[in-house]
């Protein structure tokens, strides 16, 4: 409610009043298809009252709008010795050509990049099908890289520590094939390190002594844990009657290869003595079953971490191999998605063509407005930092910069697209701040007040980023609190009415 799109609007016409371009040569760009739209009509708005507004701009006007835009008429005219006549119809013609604006979301002015400038860029002419959901092509590669892996009885047996099935691994491949980088690493693996098919054998091998075990002790070690329990010589928290049932039931019917019970681990001794009380000590209950069941559950500590360890090898390989497969079928039938866009535009511009790109784009726009840019992600950054930024590529085209980046890094939509704040806070640091936008023209002023009041109470760190502080924000309205009020009450900010249903 700060005014970021009037003041957007308002750039816009200043660009066209006093440097005197046409409505083509401003590029902005917003971040959704309605922004744009919403833009469009601003401006357009905007345009034709400037138009209408030279006649009179020495006037005086107490409406913001009007009064703004007849001062920079009134400036303008005094300025440059322009005609009046000339200026309304200048004004006029680029309020008409609104259509040929380049008001764009990101991925459409990228797409307008490769189409445009298809031979600087590297792309062909007859540009690929635009798709949105990769969902089909996705469940190809899964289905694809399964039948792969699935031939190595090893690797089978890592996979499906992973996923049950490869809908499963579809599912997870928008996530994989993303930028943001895979943890953890690969483990550095030694020479002492046992293979897959050692450390299971090692395991089957530990199964018989354990159920011999079992049968042969099971039941007295039962009874003993359960009179230790009933005589508080042993944690009452940590040792009950229930689970000691069900451990030993699952023991019973145990077939040595699978999962034991969660509570095992509580049989051994060092946990037994651990948690025996004052009254207990010199009686912790022992079991010739114990050494079997440590022996066995060492044996599955080392299995389990060696499928962790192959695990996290077989992600990072099967990342690299999806993202080859994806790239490679997109190629193959002419598919990109909106990422590619942007992929695409940032790669032309660090290949060998990419100052003739920058000058051409800059030849066709003077100035470039790019508003939301808190859920700018760092390829899209890049983009409008060699273009229009302070770049050796704008050096090279023997421009000056000319970007304007408006956001509120408190709004940014964290991960969207991979948009990243940090983005945001990094181009803060080279640019010239400009005035802050300090009086909100939609809320009540109590709100604000409210607002205002508890982040004061955060002080510095009202925000866990570093770089994001809470500005304070006055009232831009001409209403009070007290024009909120009913019968010198204060007003709901929302009033519902509920309708009872006729049973239609």
């Amino acid at each position: 409610g700060t005014g970021k799109t009037f003041t957007l609007a308002t750039l816009f016409t200043r660009l066209v009043v006093e440097r005197n371009l046409r409505i083509g040569q401003v590029l902005a760009v917003t971040f959704t298809d309605a922004a744009t739209q919403e833009l469009r009509k601003r401006i357009r708005a905007r345009l034709a009252l400037a138009a209408a507004q030279v006649k009179h701009c020495q006037e005086p006007d107490a409406a913001p709008e009007i009064a703004l835009t007849r001062t920079i008429l009134a400036d303008h005219l005094a300025r440059s010795g322009e005609a009046a006549a000339a200026l309304e119809k200048r004004l006029r013609l680029a309020a008409e050509e609104t259509d040929l604006a380049a008001v764009f979301t990101i991925h459409g002015f990228c797409a307008r990049v490769l189409s445009e400038y298809a031979l600087d860029s590297g792309h062909r002419l007859d540009g690929p099908e635009l798709v949105t959901n990769l969902k089909p092509l996705h469940a190809e590669v899964a289905a694809d890289l399964w039948r792969v892996l699935a031939q190595d009885a090893d690797q089978v047996a890592v996979l499906t520590t992973l996923w049950k099935n490869h809908a499963q691994l579809a599912a997870d491949l928008p996530a994989l094939l993303g930028e943001e980088p895979l943890f953890p690493q690969p483990l550095q693996t030694g020479p002492e390190e046992i293979t897959l098919a050692q450390a299971q054998q090692r395991l089957h091998d530990a199964g018989p002594p354990l159920q011999q075990a079992i049968a042969s002790h099971g039941e007295d070690f039962r009874q003993a844990l359960l009179a230790a329990v009933e005589n508080k010589w042993l944690n009452g928290n940590s040792y009950k009657a229930g689970w000691i049932h069900e451990l030993f039931e699952q023991f019973r019917h145990w077939d040595g290869e699978g999962p034991l019970h969660e509570k095992a681990a509580n049989l051994l001794p060092e946990t037994l003595l651990g948690r025996t009380s004052k009254a207990g000590a010199g009686k912790t209950p022992a079991s010739p079953l114990q050494a079997p069941l440590a022996h066995w559950m060492q044996a599955r500590q080392s299995l389990d971490n060696v499928l962790r360890a192959q695990s996290i090898h077989l992600l990072h390989s099967l990342r690299q191999q999806a993202r080859q497969r994806v790239q490679h079928l997109k190629s193959q039938r002419r598919l990109q998605t909106y990422d590619d866009l942007i992929e695409g535009v940032a790669r032309a511009l660090e290949g060998p063509r990419g100052d003739a790109l920058v000058a051409q784009l800059r030849q066709q726009y003077a100035i470039a407005l790019v508003d939301e840019f808190q859920d700018t992600d760092p390829r899209q950054w890049a983009i409008f930092r060699r273009v229009f930024g302070h770049s050796e590529h704008v050096q090279a085209a023997g421009k000056a910069p000319a970007l304007f980046l408006i956001g509120d890094p408190k709004q940014a939509i964290y991960g969207f697209r991979g948009g990243d704040v940090h983005t945001y806070l990094q181009a803060k640091t080279q640019a010239n701040v400009a005035l802050m936008l300090d009086h909100n023209f939609r809320s009540r002023p109590c709100v604000l007040a409210a607002i205002d009041a508890l982040y004061t109470q955060a002080g510095e760190r009202g925000f866990s980023q570093e770089g994001i502080r809470f500005e304070t924000v006055h009232a831009g309205r001409a209403d009070a609190d007290a024009d909120f009020t009913i019968d010198a009450v204060p007003a709901p900010g929302l009033v519902l009415q509920r309708v009872e249903s006729d049973g239609d």
